[in-house]
């Protein structure tokens, strides 16, 4: 009797062991089908930022792999904007170069330069700039929009280099209002650079900046004053940042790489008006070597510049990024 009692514990055991091999096997494939990685993959899916709700809506797919002719950033930007480049990086290359759109400097055919500025506010023109403009084209961002850290990284992305508009005490001024944080002549200087630092700290990557901070405002009354300039230039200098003069006619600064606007696309708001400011933009191109033009935000501009662009080539005009027509201050130059 003993024996057959031993017997059947055996088999009993036997059979809870069986029982939590089958387990843990079942166990194992739930896991491998829910919990580990998709099979002949190890790459994570697309980070995807989701503005809506943040003021633009806008989407931008950050993990992307940029275009082939995009402008990559390499530099370690974490701490404060173009300024934050590492010291080995800001002793070979000025942020103007180190960001920079490729081209190729040995192109003997006329080159014309476009800025669109005030971007950023407008989910809309914004994406359309962005996605429709070809690359050659800058883009400039008001440092007020939000987001504007993703928006710029979208906008180099897609091959376009980017500025930063400083907001500047404009000539009829309180009419309108450059709005907060703006660089004003009856601050004390001090004040002004704190301003000037938030606004050149709002982003990354970016070559340069300019007075234009919108549409209408470009700090007219501000950049009148040379004690208020001086140290402005002496900042972007130091931090190897080029400067785009919005105002036509004016002289541009020899203390940074620059050059002035010749003329606005947009100032008159119609067809006709638009195709003869950009057919008079290609006439100094070739008569100048190098001409540059401003335009706005607008839908309506935009549209009109995704067209023209299209035939300068056939035109024998080379559209070049604003880096490639700036002029390089000589070594005695200083703000």
């Amino acid at each position: 009797m003993a024996e057959r009692h031993t017997g059947k514990g055996g088999w009993r055991a036997l059979a809870a062991f069986w029982g939590l091999v089958l387990t843990a096997a079942a166990g194992l494939g739930l896991w491998a089908e829910f919990g580990g990685s998709p099979s002949g993959s190890d790459e994570p899916a697309p980070v995807v930022a989701d503005q809506a709700g943040s003021g633009t809506g806008l989407r931008l797919e950050t993990s992307v792999a940029p275009r082939r002719d995009s402008l990559v950033e390499t530099k370690d930007q974490a701490d404060g904007g173009s300024a934050a480049l590492g010291a080995a990086a800001a002793a070979t290359l000025p942020a103007w170069r180190a960001f920079a759109r490729p081209f190729d400097e040995a192109d003997r055919r006329p080159r014309l330069a476009l800025l669109v500025i005030g971007l950023g506010m407008s989910e809309t023109t914004t994406r359309m700039a962005i996605e429709q403009l070809p690359g050659p084209i800058s883009l400039a961002f008001s440092p007020h929009a939000p987001n504007l850290e993703s928006q710029m990284a979208a906008a180099r992305a897609a091959g376009h280099e980017v500025l930063l508009g400083i907001p500047m005490e404009p000539a009829n001024f309180p009419l309108n209002d450059p709005g907060p944080r703006a660089l004003m002549t009856g601050n004390p200087t001090p004040e002004n650079m704190a301003r000037l630092q938030w606004v050149l700290g709002r982003g990354t990557g970016y070559v340069g900046v300019t007075n234009a901070a919108s549409a209408v405002l470009r700090g007219e009354r501000f950049m009148a004053s040379t004690e208020a300039m001086r140290p402005v230039y002496e900042v972007l200098r130091e931090r190897g940042l080029l400067f785009i003069e919005a105002r036509p006619g004016e002289r541009a600064t020899t203390a940074v790489p620059a050059r002035a606007a010749d003329l606005v696309v947009d100032e008159r708001m119609s067809r006709p008006e638009i195709e003869a400011r950009l057919a008079e933009l290609e006439r100094l191109a070739r008569e100048r070597g190098v001409a540059l033009g401003i335009a706005g935000p607008s839908q309506f501009t935009l549209e009109r510049l995704a067209s023209w662009v299209q035939g300068l080539e056939f035109r024998g005009i080379a559209l070049a990024p604003v880096s490639a027509i700036v002029v390089r201050p000589t070594a005695q130059a200083r703000p």
